[in-house]
């Protein structure tokens, strides 16, 4: 169930990001203004909308630019825990005076510190391929682990309860969030023709990115089942030099991977705080203020990773209240709003739309009650 139900989200997810590319064409057309981001895009969709809706423009760039920022801040929040956790099992096989969880936590903000302030965005790219290539080695052997000795699947339950759909859907969207990056990345083209459509470079991306996260999920809880862990990571065989290995590429590709996380609430915060200052104040002290803007925000993520530092409640608030938000009900909305003004609305698109709204709805709803509820009850 959870393998078809996941097949369903990501296709979804996917119709998503094509419609907001669709968007964005009729809306570069109408406005005869380039969208660069994912905020852009947003802006001009209510700007260019329904006159009753227009008014909103300046609004809704703040919603989703605030939530956009909080919702990347979020994923440097699971890093930090993440990090923090598989340092801990690592060291907790060789070393028999074990720290706390906090203690790790602090390393990895204290290494990250001075990471965050790199500003140029080809460097962070470099940093994020050698991160992918960590990622992909990674893979490789954690696959060719799982493959050995599989049981039967009937040995494993189809459905597990009602209950738990909530925390699963909030799980999905988090793993979705790559809808935030897709029109940044469909500015950088050279040919956006070859971006949109059913064969397109989204759709083949996000394809490969569907393939591995269900043979990953389904393969390891075949293999493991009930004693599947929060992360793969901590599944693989302890005292195995191989494994271990594994575990340490995925510790060194996460820490890289904060950097471009970083980059985008940054590019958000730090031209508002920007704003608040006077040419001679930016003159003087431009490169101190930033640089404060940065610790001080990296501080606040890290003082949320100490204080939820379990990595599924953490994952499925995310990916419940932010993930929906920006992943289906948005895209939606945007559909139904350019549509309607260019006068190709359809009463089949506008069922479909209104049905995404209604499901992004209600994962908004009981994801986020589900997450908080578990995130209380650790406490």
């Amino acid at each position: 169930m959870g393998l078809a139900l996941f097949l369903i989200v990501g296709m979804l997810t996917v119709h998503c990001m094509l419609m907001l590319n669709s968007c964005c064409h009729l809306l570069e057309k109408r406005s005869s203004k380039s969208i660069l981001t994912y905020v852009d895009a947003v802006e001009l969709n209510f700007q260019y909308g329904p006159k009753s809706l227009q008014k909103s423009a300046a609004i809704m760039k703040t919603i989703t630019s605030v939530s956009i920022s909080i919702m990347q801040c979020s994923f440097c929040c699971v890093y930090i825990v993440w990090v923090a956790v598989n340092v801990k099992e690592i060291l907790d096989n060789y070393w028999s005076n074990s720290q706390s969880l906090r203690v790790y936590e602090v390393a990895v903000f204290l290494i990250l510190l001075p990471y965050i302030m790199v500003k140029s965005l080809n460097t962070l790219a470099f940093f994020s391929t050698v991160a992918n290539l960590a990622y992909l080695i990674g893979l490789i052997i954690i696959f060719q682990s799982l493959f050995q000795g599989l049981p039967d699947s009937s040995e494993r339950p189809a459905f597990s309860s009602w209950s738990t759909l909530p925390l699963f859907f909030g799980t999905s969207m988090f793993a979705f969030e790559s809808i935030c990056l897709t029109i940044s990345v469909r500015s950088k083209l050279i040919n956006i023709n070859d971006y949109g459509g059913w064969n397109g470079l989204l759709s083949l991306a996000m394809t490969i990115i569907i393939a591995l996260y269900s043979c990953m999920g389904f393969y390891g809880y075949l293999k493991f089942g009930e004693d599947t862990a929060t992360t793969i990571t901590l599944n693989l065989p302890q005292n195995n030099w191989l494994y271990t290995s594994v575990t340490i590429l995925f510790v060194v590709a996460m820490i890289l991977s904060v950097g471009i996380q970083f980059y985008v609430p940054i590019s958000i915060i730090w031209p508002a705080v920007k704003k608040q200052m006077t040419s001679d104040q930016i003159e003087k002290f431009g490169r101190v203020a930033q640089c404060f803007t940065r610790a001080v925000l990296l501080t606040l993520i890290f003082a949320v990773s100490v204080l939820v530092p379990h990595l599924d409640s953490l994952m499925v608030f995310i990916g419940s209240f932010f993930g929906s938000v920006l992943s289906l009900i948005l895209p939606a909305l945007m559909e139904l709003m350019t549509l309607s003004v260019e006068g190709q609305l359809t009463v089949t698109t506008t069922i479909k739309d209104a049905a995404i709204i209604i499901f992004g709805m209600l994962i908004l709803i009981f994801g986020t009650v589900e997450s908080l509820k578990n995130i209380i009850t650790t406490f």
